[in-house]
């Protein structure tokens, strides 16, 4: 068993899931630090300190994914049976490694666990329960209740999230390592419904417990970082696992529901600046670092910032969403509105 954690700018947070981790008293477990190009002189002080731990210093930031995939080539150079990917900004509960493990012994065709995932700040508030991708409406639902995530009949096909993944050796055999156009976020999600369609199961364990301080590593759940590249990532996973038509429809869902986001961010001038950027980046085609990313030509974000977004916005989210139903909602409450104006 090799738990691979990795590090970018935030040791307090690493040492504290080491010891979490030190305190699971689980047998033949190594712990890997790939430290992701932390800025110096934090490198130095993660090998004095992490003594639990192997580390090796990645030169640069190579992302989730990337840092990730250090770790499992680790992991089968060392002949592990389980590799457990776990973010440094995580808390683990007791005995929560040793439930993962015997629900993935009882069944052979599990290649995926997930801890149920806890806030750290709110230990009683779940955060992960499961993600369920939809692609007939291609919508994914993040499940926050055990109950709603067993009573599922897709419980065994759910995406898992990269917070605390357990993987079978099987899996990176078959299905091979984490995609790293992504970097950062969704590249879990990808992976789980590669996992998928090479024939293996998924399981959250309900007994095995996890807390999770979310949204550390980018500044927060409001980051424009972090927006730029959910807005990006999601695009490269409908657009990669769609097939066909649906495919090429995709792209006009897509830009009502990035319209819908920038929307939503207006009072957020960066965040809404950065889910244009991010998707003008995925149309484009360009993957990889964030710190790669180019913007949105000015002419054209202008147009798209006066003229879609101030201009009856809704109704280009509508259209560009297919929504006809919505479309004649509107403008039949329009035409009532106008009727009942005094003179």
């Amino acid at each position: 068993m090799v738990v691979v954690i990795l590090n970018w700018n935030g040791l307090a947070d690493t040492l504290e899931c080491l010891q979490s981790l030190d305190r699971q008293g689980y047998p033949n477990l190594s712990a890997l630090v790939v430290d992701n190009g932390s800025r110096p002189p934090e490198p130095d002080q993660l090998k004095a300190q992490a003594l639990t731990a192997h580390v090796i210093l990645s030169p640069s930031n190579v992302g989730f994914a990337g840092g990730s995939n250090i770790g499992m080539r680790y992991a089968l150079a060392q002949d592990a049976d389980y590799v457990w990917l776990l973010n440094n900004d995580s808390v683990v509960g007791p005995g929560c490694l040793a439930e993962l493990v015997a629900a993935g012994e009882a069944d052979d065709r599990v290649g995926l666990l997930s801890p149920v995932v806890y806030d750290y700040a709110s230990p009683h508030e779940i955060r992960f329960a499961g993600t369920v991708v939809d692609f007939r409406r291609l919508d994914r639902i993040h499940l926050t209740s055990v109950e709603d995530m067993l009573r599922r009949d897709d419980a065994d096909r759910l995406a898992l999230t990269g917070t605390a993944l357990l993987v079978k050796r099987r899996v990176l055999e078959r299905t091979g390592l984490l995609d790293e156009r992504y970097f950062a976020y969704v590249e879990d999600t990808d992976y789980s419904t590669r996992a998928v369609r090479d024939g293996f199961t998924t399981r959250v364990v309900p007994t095995a417990v996890l807390y999770h301080k979310e949204g550390r590593a980018l500044g927060g759940l409001q980051s424009p970082v972090r927006e730029y590249l959910l807005v990006r990532n999601w695009y490269l996973f409908w657009s990669t696992h769609l097939v066909g038509w649906r495919r090429w429809g995709y792209r006009r869902r897509y830009v009502s529901w990035v319209l819908d986001r920038a929307l939503a961010a207006r009072l957020l001038p960066t965040v809404a600046d950065q889910s244009l950027n991010g998707a003008w980046d995925a149309l484009c085609g360009r993957w990889g670092s964030w710190e790669q990313r180019r913007p949105m030509p000015a002419v054209l974000k202008a147009f798209v910032q006066r003229w879609v977004l101030g201009w009856h916005p809704y109704f280009w989210i509508r259209l560009l969403a297919g929504d006809v139903r919505g479309l004649s909602s509107e403008a039949m409450r329009r035409v009532l509105r106008r009727r009942v104006q005094p003179p």
